[in-house]
């Protein structure tokens, strides 16, 4: 719908527009024959409205959906698994319309996820995967900016540091993207083609892998339009990370992460893997080792590494929600990447984590 007389204003909407703005323009380059969707939570309305109006201002039409914590909560606790399960009619309409979207975040209070079966995450995730369908087939752009879940409440149920988590997001948040793409480009030279690579750890991670042979993705915060020609139509603020695919069968040794796992409203912490001519051979962790079993043995995600990250944000600290920015923090993606797979492959249930900081030595 149309704004109609009342101008959108007040000090909550104005602090974003600056953020909005590099948004509209440099992450995403909305214009004229853009159809921009924005997915928001109640706290991550001002963001939305600021959005909206700078996507406007550059001539794309504009949806805003909005979720409440109480629905998405009474809706994965109540509902049974088949309604999960099953792609939503309306976000498929939606989907199949938009030509760019942004996610600003999920439900603050995730210790009400505590008391939700993580079979219902399974299946909510798989009902997810396959509405967003028409988006991965048109390649549609996509920014993650999940500020929303930079909150208190999600800080104490994971026993994070909420002050030193924020003053972290928000300065990894102010990096030049053209610094991160900087050091992005180099980095992804480097590991162009067949490369032999070494991740180590003083807590005893030694493992081996050799990347795919395709090109790098970068997440430096700007979806270009090379980056659009190669099918890389995703990225992340704040922003800072190079993703590359991982040759099947080629992961040798143990992973033992410091980077704890954050999973259904719990810290899973101490978790170690080890990996033998490409599988998953046993895993174990010190902490909610149970809350990782349906996942590791899920359809698609157990046994290969499909994919791992290098941090590029040389801003972020390694004591945030999601490390993965990091500089030199190492992430392990089991199951299939799906930007960096060849076109037609089925998506299917992932895992990923970062590790930690990591000495990475690539052989050329």
């Amino acid at each position: 719908m149309r704004s109609k007389d009342m101008p959108i204003s007040g000090p909550d909407f104005k602090r974003w527009i600056p953020l909005a703005r590099q948004v509209v323009q440099r992450s995403l380059g909305l214009c004229e024959k853009d159809v921009f969707e924005i997915y928001t939570y109640v706290p991550t309305i001002p963001l939305a409205e600021a959005l909206a109006l700078e996507a406007r201002r550059k001539g794309s039409d504009t949806h805003l959906t909005l979720m409440t914590d109480d629905l998405w909560f009474n809706s994965m606790q109540e509902l049974p698994h088949r309604w999960l399960r099953a792609p939503s009619d309306i976000e498929l309409a939606i989907n199949r319309a938009v030509t760019a979207d942004i996610y600003l975040g999920g439900p603050r209070d995730v210790r009400r996820m505590r008391d939700i079966p993580p079979s219902k995450f399974e299946a909510n995730t798989i009902g997810n995967i396959e509405q967003e369908e028409p988006k991965r087939r048109r390649k549609v752009r996509h920014v993650d900016l999940p500020i929303g879940r930079l909150c208190p409440e999600r800080a104490e149920a994971y026993g994070l540091d909420y002050e030193r988590w924020e003053r972290s997001y928000n300065a990894a948040l102010d990096v030049n993207l053209q610094e991160i793409q900087k050091a992005g480009e180099v980095l992804s030279r480097k590991l162009r083609g067949k490369r032999k690579v070494k991740i180590t750890l003083d807590a005893g991670t030694s493992l081996r892998l050799e990347t795919q042979g395709r090109q790098p993705m970068v997440e430096d915060g700007i979806i270009s339009s090379s980056d659009i020609r190669r099918g890389f139509v995703e990225t992340s603020l704040p922003a800072g990370k190079i993703v590359a695919g991982v040759l099947s069968g080629s992961v040798e040794g143990r992973i033992v992460f410091t980077d704890p796992v954050f999973l259904m409203g719990r810290t899973v912490k101490g978790l170690h893997m080890n990996f033998r001519r490409g599988r998953l051979v046993d895993w174990g962790a010190d902490e909610n080792a149970g809350l990782l079993t349906d996942v590791l043995q899920a359809k698609g995600a157990r046994g290969q590494v499909g994919w791992f990250t290098i941090g590029l944000n040389s801003a972020a600290e390694p004591c945030m929600l999601d490390n993965s920015i990091v500089e030199n923090d190492v992430g392990i993606g089991l199951g299939q990447h799906l930007l960096l797979e060849r076109s037609g492959t089925k998506p299917s249930i992932q895992f990923y984590s970062t590790i930690g900081l990591a000495d990475i030595e690539i052989v050329h």
